[in-house]
């Protein structure tokens, strides 16, 4: 007989295609509380709340059992299924491929792992095509209305996934009435409107396309506040490029929340509280013992809130910081803020915050508890659009703070969870085979705290229950020492400390170690700083096993990579393990002198055909928490490298960091600063330092200082293998560049051609080209041979299949022959855009914009150079490295389109305020024979690119 379960509309059980009569609502609620955890228990008293919430009747359990036996007679009696009833609650026993939900997300998970696009949108379509209705239709029931949001939900994503798998197999056409009405029912959903102007764009509509996303811009800025994403804005530059052929990735809200792979027990309605009171007032705390679960709360949490934010989720986690001096650096790290020289990380952090609307998690606060309550605290007070939800083991003390203190998990919950993870370290785990009482046990004397459970639970691979339960006798006698802590604390410490006797020697010492590692560490990582050299290599990965196995190391894998990390609470334990056997400074000596050497490695991987994934590995990157895993692991190093004076070390690390700032700017330049203002000016790093912090200054536009600061090097250059933006003496000639000399910087790139060491390295190469071009635009020239020294640099940076190179020697190209043959140059300044944007080399992807907005200015498309001069705009405020100086060779430019425009004020006014910066040489020849003093004018930065942005709409056709 074939059964068939269906909840993705009315609740149905069906036989040979023929309906069973399940009863009335209740009984059918029953049924369908079984199906959604189909072949899983469920507990008493969690389908008492699910089938009456807050009013359960007298005798509900008796109530329940009534249901529960005329369904497993009604189910049994057709062949249909079994009901079984274990110590962990009522599960139905049955195929889960019989349930049309398990169905459906069976079909979903491999149309996302399909080979290719039809295969995809077929295996999406069958999915949604097994929904008939509303989920549970007709259950009017707190627990039905929240199951019913979260499948909605899941039903949208896979309607999005399906679309983008259809715009991938070229079936755009067909896309567009339903994604116009997706579009009108969700108005500010920017993945639909990403999704419906690629499909107009690839349709022959680009007026339509940049239509949809004008109007787009508009509701958000007008309803909530907030500028689109940066993935619909990259949707926008593909359509304004022309470039139809290349899928763009969908927008999806941002978010840097970890996955974990197993289910979160018993805290549903922890979930509810903690939404809502996000939705009541500005910051939110959870506090709670460590253990407890506060973290995987916060996250499960902001998870779910990302379809009410609009700029996402972010999270940042403080664990890794020695102190709390770095809490508003790590702040800005995670969402990529850049900050002016001499400004605070906090005000940086405020700055870019304050039109915003998201979620911001800060996790492990109490070891940076002050710092990061005066953050908070203003992030509340300046930032109203912005929420913030922190976890510490004590709230932060700020007005407005809503404290909600994590309980442990109820008796059942512990007890559910604790055989959960049994069985995942012993599969033929059966607590019915348990002595009676022996789980309930040992989850009572751990308080229900989550991580003393975990860690019980995975001595059941070597252990019954009862053996654990009586070791767990002894634990009373080894939290005595800590008589000041919470008691439910003292339990998590001796559990941790019975799992840590429990390791054989080799582990402990290994755990103690890996205590070092700031952030997540892998295999490499472990077996050079924590392991003795005699020790193989499946050696190293045995023992990382065994405390994975024992819980006391968790598994993180993603970019096809395997990193472990330890969690707080385990890691404070491992260090004072550490500190105890007085092998910590060794340790960490090691762990300093890994680092160094790795970032060294990425340094010259940046420069080689790998610079994608040692980006991937080592650049920061806005919200994603693990995307850079090594970054924490690097400061770490810098600290400890400062604190012994071991300037060697120091110099190393940080003169390997340029291309890193390529990506994300220069928040770590106060490394190099405080470097430079230490070391030896005789070390032969010193020159590269010296160049890298003259660089930050020149990005900012003082060149002025910029040049101060190159003078330190003393006119000596950096050694070979430095990278190609840290040479002190470029600085003082791209400064006279900017500041009007232009035929100065063009003779000293000139004569660096001529120089073997300089131009031996491709990517230097095509820096020298890259000015000596600019130089020429500058001054209105050209000479015989600048073509082919271009394509010569453009065939030296092909050879090293590095991106950056490549990029930039097209660029070059783009600028050399843009006036003789514009089409040639849009077309090598789309691959070079496309290229920069593998790498995330944010400087080169602004400067391949810029150069095809001056394209598109020249040739006359007014309108479309507009829209990509705003875009340009955006993209340096946003944080694109050169800020400043980009910024303001930008608006020369701008200056130029306003004048062609008609719009003589605007390039009037937008001329003086150049000219009262200062920035006069940035202007074109033209616009420099009219100027005339009209008085200073006073305006930021920030207020300038303003001015000039709303010059440009009038121009561009958006709001």
């Amino acid at each position: 007989m074939a059964t068939a379960f269906r909840i993705l509309g009315e609740i149905e059980a069906l036989v040979d295609g023929q309906p069973l009569d399940v009863g009335h609502a209740r009984q059918r609620c029953v049924l369908a509380c079984l199906l959604v955890d189909v072949n899983r228990p469920v507990p008493a008293h969690e389908l008492i709340e699910r089938i009456w919430a807050d009013a359960p009747p007298y005798k509900a359990r008796n109530a329940l059992a009534a249901y529960i036996s005329r369904l497993r007679h009604l189910l049994g009696a057709a062949g249909a299924a079994r009901i079984v009833r274990g110590p962990n609650g009522y599960a139905l026993d049955t195929d889960p491929r019989s349930v049309d939900l398990c169905e459906f997300r069976d079909l979903v998970s491999r149309a996302r792992c399909a080979a290719n696009a039809d295969t995809a949108t077929g295996l999406f379509d069958e999915a949604l095509g097994l929904w008939r209705a509303t989920p549970l239709a007709t259950l009017a029931t707190p627990w039905a209305d929240e199951v019913r949001r979260s499948l909605e939900t899941d039903r949208m994503r896979a309607l999005l996934d399906r679309n983008d798998a259809a715009l991938a197999a070229g079936r755009h056409a067909e896309l567009l009435g339903d994604l116009a009405m997706m579009l009108r029912s969700q108005p500010l959903d920017e993945r639909v409107a990403g999704q419906l102007m690629l499909a107009q764009f690839r349709s022959g509509r680009q007026a339509d396309a940049l239509d949809t996303y004008r109007t787009m811009r508009g509701r958000l800025v007008d309803e909530l506040g907030v500028d689109p994403s940066p993935a619909l804005q990259s949707v926008y530059h593909q359509i304004l490029d022309g470039d139809p052929a290349r899928p763009a990735p969908s927008p999806h809200p941002h978010a840097g929340i970890p996955k974990r792979a197993t289910r979160l027990i018993g805290r549903q309605q922890d979930i509810a509280h903690v939404s809502a009171a996000l939705a009541e007032g500005p910051v939110v705390t959870l506090t709670g013992v460590g253990g407890v679960g506060k973290t995987r709360l916060a996250f499960e949490t902001a998870d779910r809130a990302l379809a009410d934010r609009a700029g996402g989720a972010w999270v940042c986690e403080f664990s890794p910081l020695g102190d709390g001096a770095a809490v508003g650096q790590a702040v800005a790290h995670a969402l990529a803020v850049q900050r002016s020289r001499g400004q605070e990380f906090d005000d940086a952090v405020l700055d870019y915050l304050r039109p915003l609307g998201l979620l911001l998690v800060l996790d492990n606060c109490e070891h940076v508890l002050a710092d990061a309550a005066r953050l908070v605290e203003r992030i509340a007070r300046e930032c109203p659009h912005v929420t913030v939800l922190a976890t510490s083991r004590e709230p932060l003390g700020v007005e407005g703070e809503r404290v909600l203190p994590v309980q442990p998990l109820s008796e059942d919950h512990a007890a559910e969870l604790f055989t959960e993870r049994a069985r995942a370290s012993r599969p033929d785990f059966d607590p019915e085979r348990e002595p009676v009482g022996a789980v309930a046990e040992i989850c009572r004397r751990l308080d229900g705290v989550p991580l003393a459970i975990e860690l019980a639970a995975a001595r059941m691979r070597a252990m019954s229950s009862l053996d654990v339960a009586r070791r767990l006798d002894r634990l009373r006698l080894l939290s005595g020492g800590s008589r000041g802590a919470h008691p439910r604390q003292q339990s998590v410490t001796a559990t941790i400390d019975w799992s840590y006797r429990l390791l054989s020697p080799a582990e402990q010492q290994l755990f103690a170690r890996l205590s070092v590692f700031a952030g997540g560490f892998d295999l490499e990582a472990v077996r050079e700083v924590c392991v003795d050299e005699a020790t193989g290599e499946d050696d190293v990965l045995d023992l990382v096993t065994g405390l994975v196995d024992k819980s006391m190391v968790t598994v993180r894998s993603g970019a096809g990579a395997t990193r472990y990390s330890v969690l707080h609470t385990l890691r404070s334990y491992g260090r004072q393990r550490l500190e105890e056997d007085g092998s910590a400074e060794d340790v960490a000596a090691r762990h300093a002198r890994h680092y160094v050497e790795l970032i060294e490695r990425a340094a010259a991987g940046m420069r080689g055909p790998d610079e994608a994934a040692w980006v991937e590995r080592i650049t920061p990157r806005a919200g994603t928490t693990y995307a850079a895993p090594d970054f924490d692991n690097l400061r770490s190093a810098y600290e400890f490298a400062m604190a012994r004076h071991d300037m060697d070390l120091v110099l190393r690390l940080v003169t390997s960091l340029p291309d890193v700032h390529l990506r994300i700017g220069y928040h770590s330049i106060d490394w190099v600063e405080r470097a430079v203002t230490t070391a030896d000016p005789d070390h032969p790093l010193y020159p590269a330092a010296v160049g890298t912090i003259a660089r930050a200054a020149w990005v900012l536009g003082e060149f002025s200082h910029a040049c101060e600061l190159a003078g330190l090097a003393g006119g000596r250059a950096p050694r070979a293998g430095a990278s190609y933006i840290a040479h002190p003496s470029d600085v003082v000639a791209d400064a006279a560049l900017y500041e009007g000399d232009a035929r100065s910087a063009l003779t000293y790139y000139r004569r660096l051609l001529a120089n073997p060491h300089d131009v031996a390295d491709p990517l230097r190469l095509a820096l020298i080209v890259d000015r000596i071009t600019f130089c020429h635009r500058r001054l209105g020239t050209s000479e015989d041979d600048l073509i082919r020294l271009v394509e010569d640099a453009v065939g030296a940076a092909d050879d090293t299949a590095n991106p950056s190179a490549r990029s930039l020697a097209r660029c070059s190209l783009g600028r050399a022959v843009a006036e003789a043959d514009p089409d040639r140059a849009m077309r090598v300044l789309r691959e070079a855009a496309e290229l920069a944007t593998s790498v995330e080399n944010n400087w080169l992807i602004g400067m391949a914009r810029m150069e095809m907005a001056v394209i598109r200015a020249t040739r006359g498309d007014l309108a479309d150079a507009a829209r990509s001069f705003v875009d340009v705009l955006d993209h340096w405020e946003r944080g694109g490295p050169g800020i400043i100086a980009q910024q303001w060779d930008t608006l020369g430019h701008v200056v130029a389109l306003l004048r062609r425009s008609g719009d003589a004020g605007s390039a009037a006014a937008l001329r003086r305020v150049m000219t009262t910066r200062g920035r006069q040489a940035l202007l074109q020849s033209a616009e420099m024979d009219e100027i005339t003093d009209a008085g200073r004018v006073e305006l930021s930065d920030a207020e300038v690119v303003d001015f000039a942005r709303t010059a440009l709409r009038q121009y561009s056709g958006s709001d």
